[in-house]
């Protein structure tokens, strides 16, 4: 009996074995997956962003977001990756120094960033009568933007240290993690969430209200520009859903990450057979973020990242026989579109009375033309 209960034991163990080592490939496959996605999608938006002339606020704030995106692609997951495959960290002890702190700071960018538009979007809608932001006001706000985590992160780069083949964190004291774990939650997490959640409530609340007083205004000789405000009010409301959408997005990709760390340092968690293999799809949620941000906002013009890919499959191709791909591949936007565009835009605004029938897509980039969208 001994022995058929050992041969048993030993049969469960090689299974259970089998099992987290494909929960593992499982997960390695889809970081990879991620990790050129997102590359791909945000090397998109930081090129077409980075050749235009005189980008507005939101537009700044947008490539920031992507340049934030792009590095978490580019070098968290690459990082997290090799530690994944080789079991350890075997970088040495200067880039345990930097590796997880950077991390940090890309995580903590990204939600200054978003908590930046709701705040500007809010005050686009809320108060329309305020000048624009300079952009070397955005400018400076995106470098304190990225140099505030920076700073803060700094005492946790101290407490990292190199133990054999893993990078530790060292506290002086037990309590010293749990005080790090929430400062680290209620600055990056609960605080700009609860902001940028009634910035936007706001918003949308105004909104809501003024195109239910504008159909009252249908009538008479105020009916083209009744249209005309009607139309910008809209434009207004789809474009804050389409921050909310991404506000929505980092929301459950990122609460899964923070509620792990949690229960690690205060429910004893990391003594959880399965942690491991927790954190791991608590990270891909974390780091599938910065894959989906180029595809909620879109690039700068509706398909461009479809259009784009769909080129390179073109080019790769032996013959280049015309097929789906191939017609979806047309030349990328030039600036002399843009500039049409915009000066469309001018023109409805300087003509509304005269010229009600000009109507302008929901996609984030031809509605940022104009400042006050």
């Amino acid at each position: 009996m001994d022995i058929l209960n050992n041969e048993t034991n030993k049969r469960e163990n090689s299974t259970s074995h089998v099992q987290l080592s494909a929960i593992r490939v499982i997960g390695i496959s889809l970081l990879l997956f991620i990790s050129l996605v997102g590359i791909l999608a945000n090397g998109v938006i930081f090129h077409k962003l980075l050749s235009r002339n005189n980008l507005r606020v939101c537009e700044y704030l947008i490539l920031n977001l992507a340049i934030t995106d792009m590095a978490t692609c580019a070098v968290s997951i690459p990082f997290d990756l090799a530690e994944r495959f080789v079991g350890g960290f075997p970088f040495g002890e200067i880039l345990c120094f930097l590796v997880y702190p950077l991390q940090t700071v890309l995580m903590a960018v990204s939600v200054i960033t978003l908590l930046s538009m709701s705040l500007e979007r809010r005050r686009i809608v809320m108060k329309t009568m305020r000048p624009r932001i300079l952009p070397r006001t955005i400018k400076i706000a995106i470098c304190v933007s990225w140099i505030a985590p920076t700073v803060i992160t700094i005492p946790y780069a101290f407490v990292l240290k190199l133990d054999g083949a893993q990078c530790m964190e060292k506290w002086s004291e037990k309590w010293h993690v749990k005080v790090f774990t929430l400062t680290n939650f209620t600055i990056f997490f609960v605080i700009p969430i609860t902001v940028i959640a009634t910035s936007y409530f706001l918003a949308e609340r105004k909104l809501q209200m003024e195109l239910q007083k504008l159909d009252d205004m249908m009538e008479g000789n105020e009916r083209s520009r009744s249209n005309y405000i009607k139309k910008r009010t809209i434009q207004k409301l789809q474009v804050t859903k389409i921050f909310i959408t991404a506000v929505v997005a980092f929301f459950i990709c990122m609460l899964p990450t923070h509620l792990v760390w949690i229960w690690h340092d205060f429910a004893q968690g990391k003594n959880y057979k399965y942690f491991t293999d927790i954190l791991i799809f608590a990270n891909i949620l974390m780091y599938s973020n910065s894959a989906l941000n180029p595809f909620i906002f879109k690039s700068v013009r509706g398909r461009l990242i479809t259009r784009w890919v769909a080129c390179c499959c073109k080019a790769v191709s032996e013959n280049g026989s015309s097929t789906w791909l191939s017609r979806l591949c047309v030349d990328l936007p030039q600036e002399t579109n843009l500039d049409m565009e915009r000066e469309g835009a001018i023109r409805t605004r300087q003509s509304y009375v005269t010229d009600s029938q000009a109507v302008y897509s929901c996609d984030v980039g031809n509605l940022l033309y104009e400042t006050n969208v």
